[in-house]
């Protein structure tokens, strides 16, 4: 029983409070859109009530986040050897089910933005193509600004994504060493800055646009969270700045995923809610085990505890 009860007051917090901030910077995105902004122009009003709220209430909970991870207990034990896989061994415990169920999850709402990011970058590409051709024949026309290529590799990005995340729920149903899929948080860290540099060309040129300001800040924390996830097997874990990140790319996905959804975005949609679950799937497996990260069959001794070892061996003979 005790067991339980430190599970789920170590996630408690994380999770509820992620929970409630998403849902609130939801509500406020629609108050938003549906006041903040000119209905002929669509230029943003200055200091429209629910821009303002938004703002203060992001900044907000980028504080608490900030406090909760200052002051969650992390495990004090001596490194181990080899200790680029110490905290990588919090999730690889096939013991939960849900964070594997929820990186799985993940894996293929990422993909599932893959036939509609390839659809817009070819119609864009076939569209800039015929323009090439219709100048090179003499007629007067414009010439798109937008090729495609950005759409389709957005769209590659996405099966990378899928490759990534399944590969880190496969390695969550098996307890051991990480192996070939240490660094598959990389793929989806690696997807997001195409998909950054898509959404930016997207939107950003236009400044009637500029109100896709959440979904921007959705994409950069995402990207850094898969790319904090990626830095457990690398030697370089931070565990306390990745729940930070874990926390508000939830936060920041929820308004954006309330933009995509009224602009009609399945892409952006698709790949904002891939995120969103597999911070949730961080949010819920991390916390718990920071203090005491489970001990795994075959992971390696503390430097301590292996000459301890040598010096009862030596004792023996």
């Amino acid at each position: 029983m005790k067991p339980m009860r430190k599970s789920v007051s170590g996630r408690a917090p994380w999770l509820a409070f992620a929970l409630a901030g998403g849902a609130a910077a939801a509500a406020l995105r629609k108050w938003q859109l549906g006041s903040a902004f000119e209905e002929g122009t669509g230029l943003a009003v200055p200091m429209a009530p629910a821009s303002v709220t938004l703002a203060c209430l992001l900044v907000i909970a980028a504080a608490w986040f900030l406090i909760l991870a200052i002051y969650q207990p992390v495990s004090k034990r001596p490194w181990s050897v080899g200790q680029a896989h110490r905290w990588d061994l919090v999730f690889l415990d096939a013991g939960d089910p849900v964070y594997p169920i929820l990186v799985v999850a993940a894996a293929f709402v990422a993909v599932a933005a893959a036939p509609f990011l390839l659809r817009t970058g070819l119609g864009q590409w076939q569209v800039y193509q015929e323009a090439r051709t219709a100048l090179k024949q003499g007629i007067e026309v414009q010439l798109p600004s937008n090729n495609g290529i950005l759409a389709i590799a957005t769209a590659v990005g996405a099966v990378l994504s899928f490759l990534g995340l399944l590969q880190m729920g496969r390695d969550g149903l098996h307890a051991g060493r990480r192996g070939k899929g240490g660094f598959a948080a990389a793929l989806p860290g690696v997807a997001g800055c195409v998909w950054l540099m898509e959404s930016f060309r997207g939107h950003a040129a236009n400044p009637v646009r500029w109100d896709y300001a959440p979904q921007l800040l959705a994409i950069v924390c995402g990207m850094l969270f898969y790319m904090d996830f990626a830095g457990m097997s690398a030697g370089a874990a931070r565990p306390r700045r990745l729940l930070w990140l874990a926390a508000m790319t939830a936060v920041f996905s929820a308004p954006a995923l309330v933009t995509a959804a009224a602009w009609g975005g399945w892409a952006d949609l698709l790949l904002l809610a891939a995120q969103t679950l597999a911070a949730a799937g961080v949010l819920w497996r991390l916390p718990p085990n920071l203090e005491n990260p489970p001990k795994i069959k075959g992971a390696p001794l503390s430097r301590e505890a292996g000459e301890a070892s040598i010096e009862e061996e030596t004792t023996d003979e």
